[in-house]
């Protein structure tokens, strides 16, 4: 019961702040615009009134947006989906706006107020989201208590949920191997279980059906995990073109517009870096070339997007005939899988040493992300003849740019074992979004000046 008035509480709640939010901020961008003398006033002040009408309506109709946005569904997203959802909730409200004060001749807001208004309602409702969220965690916990969530059954999959929730600080974990009904009954009574989530191998229909009817009688609610996640791990989506709800495997998340979009970003911030570390590069290249003599990039064949072959670029890290040399030391490699790591390889040089230890061997990738052979973030291109021993489940990574940086070298780099790479960057093509890209660029200057896994 008390965490049903919770997830009635949260949203209404979120709901008049976004009203407080949307009112204060189009008064604000009003004064800011017509009186602050921040803006010299050329066609006279339009009656407050006038405005103010205006602005009810507003509140209106962005509140409409805002639901249909999902601002106020089941909170379990992370602070930069949810800004990136609150942005965009605003961004078509204040189209929605313009496109009508545009057509409506009586009426027309000042430009430049919409878009003061635009920009101060994002923050304010984002801070204000936050707050709430914060409040929910540590006010709701004490007057309503957490959310007690019961993990039922076993595998990996059971695994990562817990690991995943544990995270939450609302929600209250525990686990139990399902033995039979009656273990069930009794362990949602003994700890006031308010949600179970069915995660197990080869289990019946039947038993599933009688683990949601429990459910069912106790009141509380029932997420059932199917099995072919433990093959996929993919996103699995309610389809109805049968007439009939089915489970279908989301496909790689990186097609369409979503491909455009992370195009944009790739550019963008490529281009922003290289004209920012012109420089600093020109003197790497310089000492390279004066180390030995040899070409200051390594040029080398990688397997990219979908299993096509491009040249790949770095700074050289190593003596001129490192290739060579790799036949004689493939057994000496640190890592299994088809894959060569070897912490002191004799092959590095001394400048190389260092670019690697802070990763700025990589930085001529950039220009292959410029090219289009890469981009910023996503699974790293693999050597010819690593890519040879993919099986079917390695060979799902190729249907993506490759990237300079993505999760596992964040994660860990070097220290990680293939097939945890191998499921990072699964886990990644199938679950990309703008947000992530961003917190994997943010986590990744903090990874490599700490050095994990650096060699």
């Amino acid at each position: 019961m008390r965490s049903k008035i919770r997830r009635i509480i949260f949203p209404i709640v979120l709901f008049l702040a976004d009203i407080f939010a949307v009112y204060f901020s189009f008064i604000f961008a009003y004064w800011l615009r017509f009186y602050s003398n921040w803006v010299p006033v050329a066609r006279g002040i339009p009656p407050f009134e006038l405005y103010h009408t205006a602005i009810i309506v507003v509140i209106f109709l962005w509140e409409i947006i805002f639901i249909y946005s999902g601002f106020y569904s089941e909170r379990k997203i992370d602070v930069i989906n949810e800004y990136l959802r609150i942005l965009k909730g605003v961004f078509i409200g204040t189209v929605i706006i313009a496109a009508i004060t545009f057509l409506y001749r009586e009426f027309t807001f000042s430009r430049l107020m919409l878009a003061i208004a635009f920009a101060i309602s994002t923050i304010i409702i984002f801070v204000f989201h936050e707050i709430i969220r914060i409040m929910d965690i540590y006010l709701g916990n004490l007057l309503l208590g957490t959310h007690k969530i019961l993990v039922l059954g076993s595998g990996r999959v059971a695994e990562d949920i817990q690991k995943i929730l544990k995270k939450k600080r609302n929600f209250e974990v525990h686990h139990s191997h399902f033995s039979d009904l009656e273990h069930l009954r009794n362990f949602i009574n003994a700890y006031a279980i308010n949600e179970v989530i069915f995660s197990k191998s080869q289990t019946a229909h039947k038993e599933i059906i009688k683990v949601a009817n429990i459910c069912e009688d106790f009141g509380i609610d029932f997420r059932f995990v199917p099995d072919i996640l433990e093959l996929s791990r993919g996103e699995i989506v309610i389809d109805e073109f049968l007439g009939i709800p089915v489970f279908r495997l989301k496909a790689t998340s990186l097609y369409g517009w979503s491909f455009f979009a992370k195009r944009l970003l790739d550019i963008s911030f490529s281009l922003f870096v290289l004209m920012f570390t012109i420089v600093p590069l020109l003197i790497i290249a310089l000492i390279i070339k004066l180390e030995d003599g040899g070409p200051v990039f390594y040029e080398h064949k990688r397997k990219g997007y979908r299993g096509g072959d491009f040249n790949f670029l770095k700074f050289r890290t190593m003596v001129v005939n490192a290739d060579q040399i790799l036949d004689e030391i493939k057994h000496l490699s640190e890592r299994s899988g088809p894959v060569f790591k070897m912490k002191n390889d004799p092959r590095i040089t001394k400048i190389g040493k260092f670019l690697r230890k802070f990763s700025l061997d990589e930085m001529p990738q950039f220009i292959n992300v410029l090219k289009g052979d890469m981009s910023i973030v996503g699974p790293r291109p693999q050597v010819l003849w690593e890519a040879a021993h993919y099986d079917e489940f390695a060979k799902r990574r190729l249907k993506v740019l490759p990237g300079i940086t993505g999760l596992w070298q964040v994660r860990g780099r070097s220290d990680l074992s293939y097939e945890e790479m191998i499921s990072l960057d699964i886990y990644y093509l199938e679950n990309w979004s703008v947000a992530l890209d961003i917190r994997i660029i943010l986590s990744t200057v903090p990874a490599i000046m700490s050095q994990k896994g650096a060699y």
